[in-house]
């Protein structure tokens, strides 16, 4: 798997290109020196507030595009909330079923 900096790397450069933008016109958008943008972009090394700042300048959210990669062990909350939701209903349905035999 690419590093979290590669991804953002690739996307930064995939959203430049789409918006025709080349590192300098990228670095007066953001009001930083075009040697400080190249550098990010060859080096990967971004800072939270950097991708923030991309992101309004690319539109489009990079921070959710990166953390939409990330692979979890954990599964989604609703699943869980589902999958709880289920056992209710049959422990519900048994629990009816028992009293109906424990009331003959």
């Amino acid at each position: 798997m690419k590093s979290i900096e590669q991804e953002a790397i690739r996307l930064i450069r995939q959203k430049m290109k789409e918006k025709g933008l080349n590192s300098s016109q990228l670095s007066k958008k953001m009001g930083m020196h075009p040697s400080s943008v190249s550098k990010m972009l060859k080096e990967g090394q971004l800072r939270l507030n950097r991708l923030s700042e991309l992101s309004v300048v690319l539109e489009f959210n990079l921070l959710r595009a990166l953390a939409d990669q990330l692979e979890l062990n954990n599964p989604p909350k609703h699943t869980l909330e589902e999958a709880t939701r289920v056992r209710l209903r049959e422990l519900e349905i048994e629990n009816a079923t028992l009293l109906k035999v424990l009331s003959k």
